[in-house]
């Protein structure tokens, strides 16, 4: 569940991203775990739901646990669905699933996260980065 106030407007790819509208510092606590916004799709569930909502799910989950490996998938309900990849996030997943900033962010910036690590299996052939495997020196 996001702690901190966001908005979604078009990212620089032509998506939508997630992005702050005030100064937030480094380290900046962004992210709790809450299992009514955050919530958990087992695969039986995901198998009884209709069609249009597998597509949403496909589309915005992630597993929950990549260790445990047991299918079950996260649904954020809020906005933080939107937090978009980066090679070179700008947040990080602390302990006990809770998210940061990595460094300080400004008014306006797109908050991002690099999916692979809650999900090493993810399919990153869409990432349209210059340069996914170079982070430029941030200040």
């Amino acid at each position: 569940m996001l702690i901190v106030d966001t908005i979604l407007k078009p990212d620089q790819f032509g998506g939508i991203g997630l992005f702050s509208p005030t100064h937030l510092p480094k380290d900046a606590l962004v992210w709790i775990h809450n299992p009514i916004v955050d919530i958990a799709v087992t695969p039986e569930q995901y198998k009884a739901l209709a069609p249009t909502f597998q597509a949403l799910l496909d589309k915005h989950a992630y597993p929950r646990d990549h260790k445990a490996n047991d299918g079950v998938v996260e649904y954020n309900a809020d906005n933080a669905r939107f937090m978009n990849h980066s090679s070179c996030p700008n947040t990080y997943q602390g302990d006990h699933c809770r998210i940061y900033t990595a460094r300080d962010i400004k008014p306006g910036e797109e908050l991002t996260c690099d999916y692979l690590s809650f999900d090493p299996s993810c399919d990153l052939s869409w990432n349209k980065e210059e340069s996914p495997n170079v982070c430029a020196a941030t200040v």
